[in-house]
């Protein structure tokens, strides 16, 4: 599993001979393609405070610059807690995501499992919503789904041991949390070591 991270360019460098160790590309972050060269990468939308017209914005330029690049995702334009509206941006935002040759997420939100999901039109889901919903049954289901069908799965807001035990239990393929961007040298170095080991037992029990 990787843990994605934004910005914190100069840990992120440090640690960047870890196998579980990504880089977030956000709208504000402003981190550079050539700043994650080697790493892993995926790009968010930055709605969890809204989408006005400054935020609409600055997710244009993102993918502009991203264009053609090869992300693992980029996350469409979502209303957090709101499935029902995330779908509308949805509807809106893939094809737009598409045209720039950039990979589609759909962000989970409360609600997701009452609607159609649109497995066809996307690359991978992100577990967003409320913390009830991320730890819901609902959610489990659908990312069994997801892995079915060969999608990405990642986990939003991961900031803690206990919660990357519960991404790596349902087969999340990648996290993030603010807490590895806020405070890199004192969470990120656990967060790795963590995440090596439990790739280590995972593999040693796939051996039998």
């Amino acid at each position: 599993m990787l843990l994605l991270v934004s910005g914190a360019t100069t840990t992120v460098r440090k640690y960047a001979a870890s196998p579980n160790l990504g880089c977030l590309l956000t709208p504000r972050s402003g981190n550079s393609l050539e700043s994650m060269t080697g790493l892993p990468w995926a790009a968010d939308n930055d709605c969890f405070g809204g989408f006005d017209g400054p935020a609409e914005t600055r997710f244009r330029a993102m993918l502009s610059r991203i264009k053609e690049a090869s992300p693992l995702f980029v996350s469409a334009p979502d209303k957090v807690a709101d499935a029902a509206q995330t779908m509308a941006m949805f509807d809106t935002w893939e094809p737009i995501i598409h045209a720039h040759g950039l990979p589609v997420a759909l962000v989970l939100q409360d609600g997701q499992e009452d609607l159609c999901m649109p497995w066809g039109r996307c690359e991978a889901v992100f577990i967003g919503g409320s913390t009830e919903y991320k730890l819901s049954d609902k959610v489990r289901w659908l990312v069994r789904e997801a892995k079915w069908r060969g999608k990405w799965v990642h986990m939003g807001r991961v900031n803690s041991l206990e919660r990357l035990r519960y991404a790596r239990d349902i087969r999340c393929d990648s996290v993030d949390g603010t807490g590895y961007s806020r405070f890199p040298d004192t969470n990120l170095p656990g967060a790795l070591k963590y995440l090596q080991h439990e790739q280590g037992v995972m593999h040693f029990d796939d051996a039998f």
